[in-house]
């Protein structure tokens, strides 16, 4: 297996196996992949409903690397080299949970499990 995605930094959004299942979004770069898993280095964003502007609904992990099955993936963005997965999160006026990092990084859309 070619190392496609090593050393990029990825928007991974993981599946959800069970009905009231938290979405689950890790931004970070990629540090080994191969025929059965992934591993990021970054941080993590958990998260069912949100209502607009309470932040206090999105728990972060903090700073690690995690090793996420492929089984478990569901969809990965490739992000910019200047994401910084340790700004501050907000939201956008358009209601998109964010990194308030200089290009102002997508975490989720209003429609990634937001009411």
């Amino acid at each position: 297996m070619n190392d496609y995605l090593k050393g990029k930094k990825i928007r991974l959004r993981c599946k959800k196996d069970y009905q009231g299942a938290h979405t689950h979004i890790i931004i970070g770069v990629v540090v080994e992949e191969n025929e059965s898993y992934l591993a990021v280095q970054g941080r993590s964003f958990h998260f069912s409903r949100i209502v607009d502007g309470m932040l206090n609904q999105v728990t972060t992990g903090a700073l690690a690397v995690r090793v996420i099955p492929w089984a478990n993936v569901e969809l990965i963005h490739w992000l910019s080299d200047k994401t910084d997965w340790n700004a501050e999160i907000a939201f956008d006026t358009k209601g998109s949970l964010i990194l308030q990092d200089t290009v102002r990084t997508m975490i989720a859309e209003r429609r990634d499990g937001f009411n």
